[in-house]
């Protein structure tokens, strides 16, 4: 927030929320200006006031950021998140999907799964994840039929290059927990790996170049609803 106090007025009502019996998670976004020591440490004092749960992930480099120059990329991401981890992850409490957290830590290769997590605004349903905004769909039908799908995600995607968000790759990680529950009983067991090889990374040979079109959609899309509205105010329901 960039003023002094916040941190301290954040940490006042969440005890306050505690007290008055409500349940209460955080959500914690990291930037390459992070450090694992302080994170882990940040983590230690909110399980100390009583979290109930923490959503943690890198930050994505979105195009209408005014910040570039602090996301992080994927090797400086996993090796954030095994400092992390490896200064106590088993004392926190995740509710997020422990082999999403492995994917965190470099252990999985997973490609994204865009449509996991559907995006829903003032413009309609986005396309094709709230990360990036390269259109709309008037109905979630027209969403999911409608989209390529195919043309998104790490590997296929220039902007996709650097992102390892939950909103794609939680989803894809839930979706092999499910296929595969014993991997999960021996991650939970054993704990993330902290140390040792990481997971092979996902080719950039083949990915399309960048398209810089977030703009141009959204003018369209109040240039539309604009024109609903107009349409609205008229007595006879006619320009």
């Amino acid at each position: 927030m960039c003023q002094e106090g916040v941190y301290d007025r954040a940490v006042a009502a969440i005890k306050f929320a505690k007290a008055s019996g409500f349940r209460v998670n955080i959500n914690a976004t990291l930037f390459d200006t992070a450090a694992s020591e302080q994170v882990a440490q940040f983590f230690n004092e909110i399980t100390q006031i009583g979290i109930d749960g923490i959503t943690v992930s890198p930050g994505y480099a979105y195009e209408r950021a005014p910040d570039q120059e602090h996301f992080l990329n994927r090797r400086r991401t996993k090796e954030l998140f095994r400092g992390i981890f490896k200064r106590g992850g088993r004392r926190w409490s995740f509710n997020q999907s422990i082999l999403f957290l492995d994917f965190l830590a470099g252990n999985q290769s997973y490609h994204c799964t865009p449509w996991g997590n559907p995006t829903r605004n003032y413009f309609g349903w986005q396309r094709p994840c709230y990360l990036l905004g390269e259109g709309y769909a008037e109905t979630f039908k027209e969403l999911m039929e409608e989209t390529d799908w195919d043309a998104y995600g790490t590997g296929n995607y220039e902007k996709c290059a650097n992102c390892m968000v939950h909103s794609g790759y939680e989803a894809t990680a839930v979706m092999d927990s499910v296929r595969n529950p014993l991997k999960v009983a021996k991650l939970a067991l054993r704990g993330i790996r902290t140390e040792g090889e990481m997971a092979p990374e996902i080719s950039l040979y083949r990915q399309r170049p960048a398209r810089y079109v977030f703009s141009s959609h959204v003018e369209q899309a109040m240039a539309r609803l604009g024109g609903r509205d107009k349409r609205a105010q008229s007595p006879s329901g006619a320009d």
